[in-house]
């Protein structure tokens, strides 16, 4: 039986392109608010968005590969998860409180925005497979190389390094008008998740090591302080678990996922209690005007079980009419979350985000997969105490991507390896059927001669080839097939 694999259509030199493509349109919806040469409209983020998905379709017309959608699009749904309970529950909200529809539409379409960069995921995904990290990697670096420049061309070359000089000697503890223009908050926290992750498992090849000293390099423009331990807390778990049989690294990361699910309730108790703040005076944490946003909000929330929440985005519509402070973000995630959700759906996200997702990488997927996203979850989650991280998009996608990147990695590696193994053994069983052929062939007498027709005709053309002084004329080989002929059938073929 002849055994033959099907390849799909070769890209050719499409990839590339439509990389850098990607990496365009990455770099475009991260530029508004940073980039001052061109003044970009408020939706250009979601024009972004719209704009790879075409792409991905495009790609499926164009090079004919459609592997890569199913593996995709069921890891970016199950991703989806907790952002379809935030939607759900604060519609049923604020229909059963009988809110506007005005309130409705803005708070459902934060949620949307959310789950549109999922689905630009999947068509980055589908697309360049295990690369889709490398390209995301190419865009956060090129955005951040355009406003760079920018701040170059508003402030001057030389007044540009001599203040980055000077803010990177004082350790950032002086800031200046240049450190102030490079403090790109969003792009930095992304490219900050894509150094943790290309210094810990990033591939080994010297592109690696262009990404690791361009992301090191705006990381340190960036200069996020919370950024430098959260990037130490996640390595620390990859590499102290990295060596462990399964059942240890899934036994210790489900209880990491509880203690965080505690210390969140706890943290929101210290606040609400008013203990927290008593804490950092104590030991002089300046907490840079979170003490009063925290406790504006302290009239809107209580806590207990029967506390359902005020529905999603609504701690910014309630901060935007406190004139004192003209600040719209909490600068705290995990409270965010707690009073916007409530006490038993932020529980359920909590679990879904630091316990249940890590299992389900584990199980269906890979243990490395699930282990990147557990580390990258731990590195975000130092920043959900004091920091908006949930409303950034960077983030958001370097956290999505890079386990993504990696089941798709694994699996084409796999089906690589997979097709590359049949082609072995059908040639091995080819080479071991050849070689039952010749090593035994059957005797020619006319007693047998029926059981074998086939070998008779092989006996003949290998006794030519052991008997090189015979003549190999035609007259020859036609005398050798009329005495197999008399042999086989009792008469020559004009007899018959």
């Amino acid at each position: 039986m002849k055994l033959s694999i099907r390849f799909e259509k070769k890209p050719g030199h499409a990839e590339p392109i439509f990389g850098l493509m990607y990496a365009g349109l990455i770099a475009l919806s991260t530029l508004r608010g940073y980039f001052k040469l061109v003044n970009l409209p408020w939706f250009v983020t979601q024009f972004s968005y719209i704009a790879i998905i075409g792409l991905g379709i495009l790609w499926v017309f164009i090079s004919g590969q459609t592997s890569r959608i199913n593996l995709s699009l069921n890891v970016m749904m199950f991703q989806m998860i907790p952002n379809l309970i935030i939607l759900v529950w604060s519609v049923g909200l604020w229909v059963f409180r009988q809110e506007p529809l005005s309130l409705i539409m803005r708070g459902s379409s934060l949620v949307l925005y959310q789950i549109l960069l999922l689905a630009m995921l999947i068509s980055a995904g589908m697309m360049f497979g295990g690369q889709c990290i490398e390209y995301t990697s190419l865009g956060l670096i090129l955005a951040n190389t355009l406003i760079l420049l920018d701040v170059m061309r508003r402030k001057g070359v030389g007044s540009t390094i001599t203040g980055m000089m000077q803010f990177l000697m004082s350790v950032g503890s002086r800031d200046n008008d240049i450190s102030r223009a490079l403090e790109v908050q969003d792009p930095t926290f992304g490219i900050g998740i894509l150094l943790m992750y290309y210094i810990l498992e990033g591939k080994k090849e010297h592109w690696r090591w262009f990404h690791i000293l361009a992301l090191s390099f705006y990381v340190m423009t960036g200069f996020k302080r919370i950024l430098f331990p959260a990037i130490g807390l996640g390595a620390a778990y990859y590499l102290l678990l990295k060596k462990y049989p399964r059942r240890i690294k899934m036994a210790v990361t489900v209880l990491i996922g509880l203690i965080l699910i505690a210390i969140s309730l706890g943290y929101v108790i210290l606040i609400r209690a008013g203990l927290w703040f008593d804490l950092c005076d104590r030991y002089g944490i300046d907490l840079m005007g979170r003490k009063r946003l925290y406790g504006y909000m302290e009239s809107y929330y209580t806590i207990s079980p029967g506390y359902l929440g005020m529905g999603n985005g609504m701690v910014s519509t309630v901060l935007e009419v406190l004139e004192k402070t003209g600040n719209r973000r909490l600068h705290s995630d995990v409270l965010r979350m707690y009073i916007e959700l409530g006490m038993p759906v932020f529980l359920l996200w909590c679990y879904i985000t630091f316990v249940y997702t890590y299992i389900h990488f584990a199980k269906k997927y890979s243990e490395r997969s699930a282990a990147i996203y557990m580390a990258v979850t731990l590195l975000m989650y130092v920043t959900f105490l004091t920091d908006n991280t949930l409303e950034k998009y960077c983030p958001e996608i370097a956290w999505h991507v890079l386990p993504l990147g990696i089941i798709l990695e694994e699996r084409e590696k796999f089906t690589s390896s997979f097709k590359h193994n049949i082609l072995l053994v059908s040639n091995e069983r080819r080479k071991l059927w050849a070689n039952q052929k010749t090593a035994n062939p059957m005797s020619a007498s006319p007693t047998n001669a029926s059981q074998a027709p086939r070998q008779i005709p092989g006996q003949a053309v290998q006794s030519q080839k052991k008997s090189p002084g015979e003549s190999s004329s035609a007259e020859n080989v036609a005398a050798k097939l009329t005495q197999f002929r008399k042999e086989k059938w009792g008469k020559s073929g004009k007899e018959r």
